[in-house]
């Protein structure tokens, strides 16, 4: 992990290192950026990016984690893990975040989640 970045919710700042990959750098190149996350079953927590990442030399398979951050390819979307799930292809591991964060965007209903570069 090389890149740190900070995931706002409301008051709250949390500290996110994201891996050392293209889809990690393309994700970086956007921010500051604003997302509302939703349920997806009761595994993960996702939200739509605008158009697709650049993959090019990140993994496209993991088996996530509780507190993972990922990219999946065919929806174009990011998730944060909030159970642990079996490996899936089309998934790329993106970050990882402490169990605080991974706790504020579990419980942020709709609010605003803003990914930012460290200050």
């Amino acid at each position: 992990m090389a890149q740190p970045i900070e995931v706002v919710i409301g008051k709250n700042v949390y500290s996110i290192e994201l891996a050392e990959h293209d889809a990690a750098k393309s994700f970086v190149s956007r921010l500051p950026m604003t997302l509302k996350f939703e349920n997806f079953g009761s595994t993960e927590r996702i939200a739509y990016l605008k158009n697709a990442l650049t993959i090019g030399n990140a993994p496209t398979s993991t088996a996530p984690k509780v507190g993972d951050f990922a990219y999946y390819i065919p929806w174009g979307n990011v998730c944060v893990f909030i159970k642990d799930f079996r490996h899936s292809e089309d998934l790329v591991p993106m970050g990882k975040l402490s169990a605080e964060a991974t706790e504020a965007i579990r419980t942020s209903a709709d609010a605003e989640v803003i990914f930012r570069l460290r200050q």
